[in-house]
């Protein structure tokens, strides 16, 4: 009796431990999710002539961005893959140069607080110390 006890309980134990490892990726694709929202939505005092610019330049940058994607999605070749990466970063410094421009200097402060903009994809030096470094947790994690 104790013997079937403790297997049955051991059991769920480990079977419930391996649903808290499923978790998703987080909030990493942000942009890309049926829940974007445009910068318009978030610069105060756009013109009409603003909000029509900026929205001509955000379906061109999307159509742009997807094919890299896909055309990045269907190769094995690495050093291929890491040539659309680029590009696909190039492309969203260009676009986001291009919506930059159409701005006042007041909207351009704005535009560079947004969470898009301001510390996603940050590019760190390589001779970086890992020991100091934050993880998830916000906590100083050791590598």
């Amino acid at each position: 009796m104790k013997t079937t006890t403790i297997l049955i309980t051991s059991l769920m134990l480990l079977t419930s431990l391996t649903m808290y490892a499923q978790r998703g990726r987080g909030n990493r694709n942000v942009a890309y999710n049926n829940n974007y929202q445009s910068c318009i939505n978030k610069i105060p005092d756009l013109t009409q002539d603003q909000i029509q610019k900026i929205t001509a330049l955000e379906n061109a940058h999307k159509a742009e961005i997807d094919q890299l994607r896909n055309s990045r999605r269907s190769t094995r070749d690495e050093s291929i893959k890491t040539d659309i990466r680029q590009k696909m970063l190039n492309a969203r410094d260009a676009h986001r140069d291009q919506v930059k421009a159409l701005l006042t200097p007041e909207q351009q402060k704005i535009y560079e607080t947004l969470p898009g903009n301001n510390g996603r994809n940050r590019q760190y030096p390589a001779a970086r110390s890992n020991s100091n470094r934050a993880g998830r947790s916000g906590r100083n994690v050791r590598f």
